[in-house]
C-alpha cells in the first residue's frame, strides 16, 4: 500500500485512541500526526508517483459482483489537491491543538482523511464513499459545538450535503446503466444530476447557502478546516468529473461577483470570509470550466493557494474571537466612550494575528509578491478575451480588495477590545507558518511546479502583470476610502423617495418631468435589488428565525426536505418518461 493512503485509513484506528488519551498524551499524539501529514505533503511535492492500489481485491463480494469498493490511483489533478489537503489540514490541526475539544480533534482527522481519499479515488464508488464520509464528518464538526444555533445550522448543512450525495448517486447509477462501468470519467449519462450534486458542494448559485450557514457556526478552530477543505473538494470534482462548458465558466464568474457583494454586507468576520470563499471558488470554477491547460492549471493552483490564505484568514478571525470574545464589527469598533479604559487596538494587542490577516488579505486580493497573485495571473491570462467572464472577474478583484480593506480595518486597525486571554503558541505558530507560505510560494512559485497537472509556466512577474494587479488593488483601496463610513455603519436600504410616492409619480404626462421619472424608477429598482439581497442574506437570530426562513409560512427546514424529495421525484420522472435529457 502506498504510504499516502495511511492518511486515509489511519483515522479509522486513531479515532478511539484520540478520544481516550489523556490531554498530555493526546497533545503529543496530534503533534506526531501533524508531522506525518506534513511528511506526506512534501513527499507528494517531491514528485513521488502514487501508482494504483485496490483494497480487498480478493474478497468474495468483489469477485462475485466485480465491484471495486476501495480503488485508488493517481490522476494529474490528484497531486495538487492532495498536497493542499495534507499541508493545510496539518496546519489546521496545529492551530486547534490547544483550543479544540477532544471530539473535534478526532472528527477533524476524518475530514482530512475523506478529502485525501476522494482526490485519489479511482472509480465512482470509491469517490462517492469518501464524498459521503466527508458530508458526515463536516456536519459532525458543526454539531459538536453543541449550541442551539450550531445544531440548527449543522442540520441545514447536512440537508444540503445529503441532497448533493443523493444527486451524485443518481448520476452514477445512470452512468453505470449507460456505460456498464464505474470508471471515474466525464459522464455519458446523468449529467444533470452530476452538476446538481457537485454544484451543491462547490456552492454554485443558488445552492450556496450552506457555506455562510455552517462555517461561522462551528467552533473557530474547526471552521479553519471547513473553510480550507470543504468547497475545494467540490472544485476538484468539477475539474475531475464535469466536462468543461460555457455554463460552468459563466457560473463561476457569477459566483465571483455575487458573493463579493454579499460579503461586503456582512457584519461578522467569519460570515464575511464565508461569502468570500464562494467568490474565490467562482474564480476556480470559471477557470476550470474553460478546459484549457492554462486555465485548469490556474484554477487548480488558485484552489491550492486559496486553501492556504483562507485558512490563514480564518485563523486570524479565530484569534479575535478567542481573545476578544466577539467577531462582530460593530462590537469591535464600539464608540470610545463605551470601550473599557486602556483597551488597546487589536492590531497592537494581537500583532501575530494582525500580520496574518494583513498577509492573507494581500494574498487573496492578488497583490504581488504573494501567492494569490500567481494563480490569479494565470486565470487572467486564460480568460483574456472571454466575455463576460473577463469583465466580471476583474470587477470581483476590485470587490475583493474593498472587502478585505473592511476586514483588516474594522477587524483590527479600528477595533478595540479588552484582551481576555493570550493566544497559545500553537495558534501563533500556525498563523506564522501559513503567512510565510503565502509569501514564499508567491516569490518562488516554481516550488509548486511538480504538482501542476499541465506544467504551465510560473514565470508570472511581467511588468504588465504586476501593473494590472496593482491597479486593481489601488482601485479597491480608493473605493474603500470613499465607502469606509458606509461600510462601518452597514449598508442602508433606505431611499429618499418612498415606493408609494414613486408609483404615483411614474409615467408623468409632460416631457419636463422625464428626468424626475428616471430618478424615481432608479429608486424603485435600487430598493427592489437591495431588498432582495437583504432577504437572501440569511442570518439566524436568537430566536432562530430570519427574513428568508419561510415561504407561505412553511418552515425553511421543511422546504429543504421538499427540495430533496424533488430531486427524488426528478429521478423517478426520468426513469418513467426520460425527461431532462439526462440520458443522452
Amino acid at each position: 500500500m502506498n504510504i499516502l493512503l495511511l492518511s486515509v485509513f489511519a483515522p479509522v484506528i486513531l479515532f478511539p485512541v484520540v478520544s481516550f488519551l489523556s490531554q498530555r498524551w493526546r497533545r503529543g499524539f496530534i503533534l506526531a500526526y501533524i508531522a506525518g501529514l506534513l511528511f506526506l505533503a512534501f513527499y507528494l511535492l517531491s514528485g513521488a508517483e502514487f501508482g494504483s492500489y485496490t483494497m480487498l481485491s480478493d474478497s468474495a463480494f468483489q469477485l462475485k459482483t466485480n465491484l471495486t469498493l476501495f480503488s485508488f490511483s493517481e490522476h494529474p489533478y490528484s497531486k495538487i489537491a492532495g498536497f493542499g489537503f495534507l499541508f493545510v489540514g496539518a496546519i489546521g490541526l496545529l492551530y486547534g491543538l490547544d483550543v479544540s475539544r477532544t471530539s473535534e480533534q478526532a472528527v477533524s482527522l476524518g475530514v482530512i482523511a475523506s478529502a485525501v481519499g476522494l482526490c485519489f479515488a479511482d472509480n465512482f464508488l470509491t469517490f462517492l464513499f469518501f464524498w459521503e464520509t466527508m458530508t458526515l464528518a463536516t456536519a459532525a464538526v458543526v454539531f459538536l459545538r453543541k449550541t442551539p444555533h450550531a445544531v440548527h445550522m449543522a442540520y441545514r448543512m447536512l440537508f444540503f450535503s445529503l441532497m448533493s450525495g443523493f444527486s451524485l448517486l443518481v448520476g452514477i447509477i445512470l452512468q453505470y446503466n449507460a456505460t456498464g462501468t464505474f470508471e471515474l470519467m466525464y459522464p455519458e449519462a446523468g449529467l444533470f444530476f452530476f452538476i446538481l450534486g457537485i454544484g451543491i458542494k462547490s456552492a454554485f448559485l443558488p445552492l450556496h447557502f450552506w457555506v455562510p450557514w455552517g462555517f461561522p457556526a462551528a467552533n473557530f478552530p474547526c471552521s479553519v478546516l471547513l473553510a480550507a477543505l470543504c468547497t475545494k473538494v467540490g472544485v476538484y470534482a468539477v475539474a475531475r468529473v464535469l466536462p468543461p462548458s460555457d455554463f460552468i465558466n459563466i457560473m463561476g464568474a457569477c459566483m465571483a461577483i455575487f458573493a463579493v457583494i454579499m460579503a461586503l454586507l456582512q457584519s461578522d468576520l467569519r460570515r464575511l470570509l464565508s461569502y468570500h470563499i464562494i467568490s474565490q471558488v467562482g474564480y476556480m470554477v470559471a477557470a476550470v470550466g474553460l478546459g484549457m491547460s492554462l486555465s485548469v492549471d490556474g484554477g487548480l493552483l488558485h484552489m491550492l493557494n486559496h486553501m492556504i490564505f483562507i485558512a490563514l484568514l480564518f485563523m486570524s478571525a479565530g484569534a479575535v474571537i478567542y481573545t476578544a470574545g466577539t467577531e462582530n464589527f460593530h462590537e469591535l469598533c464600539r464608540h470610545p466612550s463605551r470601550v473599557e479604559k486602556g483597551s488597546p487596538t487589536l492590531w497592537r494587542a494581537l500583532p501575530v494575528a494582525f500580520v496574518g490577516a494583513l498577509v492573507g488579505a494581500l494574498a487573496i486580493s492578488g497583490t504581488p509578491p504573494f501567492n494569490g497573485y500567481v494563480s490569479k495571473y494565470l486565470i487572467k491570462r486564460a480568460v483574456q478575451g472571454i466575455n463576460p467572464a473577463e469583465a466580471l472577474l476583474a470587477v470581483a478583484c476590485i470587490g475583493s480588495v474593498l472587502c478585505f480593506c473592511k476586514f483588516v480595518y474594522f477587524g483590527f486597525i479600528k477595533a478595540r477590545a479588552r484582551v481576555q486571554r493570550k493566544l497559545p503558541f500553537s495558534m501563533q505558530a500556525a498563523i506564522v507558518v501559513l503567512s510565510a507560505t503565502c509569501l514564499i510560494t508567491g516569490i518562488w512559485p516554481q516550488i509548486l511546479s511538480p504538482v501542476l497537472p499541465h506544467n504551465s509556466s510560473l514565470d508570472v512577474y511581467s511588468a504588465d502583470g504586476v501593473q494590472t494587479a496593482l491597479l486593481l488593488v489601488v482601485l479597491g483601496i480608493v473605493a474603500f476610502v470613499f465607502l469606509a463610513r458606509v461600510l462601518g455603519k452597514g449598508i442602508s436600504l433606505s431611499f429618499p423617495i418612498s415606493v408609494d410616492v414613486a408609483v404615483k409619480s411614474t409615467f408623468p404626462a409632460t416631457y419636463e418631468n422625464f428626468p424626475r421619472t428616471i430618478n424615481l424608477l432608479k429608486n424603485i429598482a435600487g430598493r427592489s435589488i437591495f431588498g432582495f439581497i437583504k432577504k437572501i442574506n440569511y442570518k439566524t437570530g436568537r430566536s432562530g428565525t430570519s427574513e428568508f426562513s419561510s415561504i407561505s409560512k412553511l418552515d425553511f427546514d421543511v422546504l429543504l426536505i421538499i427540495g430533496m424529495l424533488g430531486v427524488v421525484l426528478a429521478f423517478l420522472f426520468y426513469l418513467q418518461f426520460g425527461v431532462f435529457g439526462v440520458g443522452t
